[in-house]
């Protein structure tokens, strides 16, 4: 609804209507930032207990040398699934783009956002047979257990602001154990953010194809590589990884100035980076509680 009538003030051309709706937007920004203050101290919480109500070290060690290669794993393969899908579709930029910016510039933009989140969603998607098979859950019940710490990512933008429905859907539809909801969630929170990869991928591809700069394999390999490594340092912000991206993105033959193209129009993909993001936290833990149970 929000989206709606943003749009019509926008399309309106009224100042007083447009006036009245950015007005609002400083609401948002300070509850987003208050769910983040609130995550802090609960995060913080849920590891002191996770630590404490765990008698034995070697599962928490355990449980952490499941998790990480986990994370590892994923962030490679969120990576290289983009290096497969992205240019099926960036491809047809090169038609509408030649030496020239403008409505054409806008049109490819609008195509790289549709891109990105089509590649965010249907990686998402995969992480439900990624729970299945490795985790051990049912489907529906995944499916169940996510979707309310999704719709809280979708709306918020903020990963963390949807940590509170993670604990509750791994603890009450799951049934985790407290290892993986006090212990593994956490940490994933903490340090474990899927879309990274991915986005870079699209983002530079996109960037490629608008500066007319061919990127050959072993770069887009070295590229997935450093948006591995890099994930576990970008902050919990939105768009906070097209930041780091810029001083990449020199490295492979591009203006740093594109990753604010990237930024500008970020907004939706965002919707979806959060919501892979907290996807992929809930599969984390469900496959270290099967490790456990």
């Amino acid at each position: 609804m929000g989206l709606i009538l943003g749009a019509v003030a926008s399309a309106s051309q009224s100042v007083g209507w447009y006036g009245l709706a950015t007005a609002f937007e400083p609401v948002g920004t300070l509850w987003t930032n208050a769910i983040r203050m609130t995550v802090i101290p609960l995060v913080v919480a849920l590891l002191v207990t996770g630590v404490a109500a765990t008698a034995d070290p070697k599962r928490l060690g355990r449980i952490g040398s499941v998790a990480v290669p986990v994370f590892l794993g994923l962030l490679l393969a969120g990576g290289a699934f983009a290096v497969l899908l992205a240019p099926l579709s960036l491809l047809a930029l090169a038609l509408g783009l030649g030496a020239r910016l403008g409505v054409a510039a806008a049109g490819a933009l609008l195509h790289y956002v549709l891109t990105l989140s089509a590649v965010l969603l249907a990686f998402t998607l995969l992480l439900y047979p990624v729970a299945r098979v490795f985790g051990g859950v049912p489907l529906g019940r995944f499916a169940a257990a996510a979707i309310p710490a999704q719709a809280v990512a979708f709306s918020s933008r903020s990963s963390l602001a949807a940590l509170p429905a993670l604990v509750r859907g791994a603890r009450d539809r799951l049934h985790a154990p407290p290892t993986a909801t006090g212990f593994a969630l956490p940490l994933a929170v903490s340090v474990f953010r899927l879309n990274v990869p991915i986005a870079w991928v699209v983002g530079a591809l996109f960037l490629a194809k608008l500066y007319g700069v061919d990127l050959d394999l072993p770069q887009l390999v070295g590229l997935v590589v450093t948006a591995t490594l890099i994930s576990f340092s970008v902050p919990g912000i939105p768009s906070a990884s097209l930041f780091l991206l810029a001083l990449v993105l020199v490295d492979l033959g591009l203006p740093a100035a594109g990753a604010g193209l990237l930024i500008a129009v970020d907004a939706i993909p965002d919707m979806f980076k959060t919501t892979v993001n907290v996807t992929s936290r809930l599969a984390v833990a469900t496959i270290a509680g099967r490790s456990e149970r």
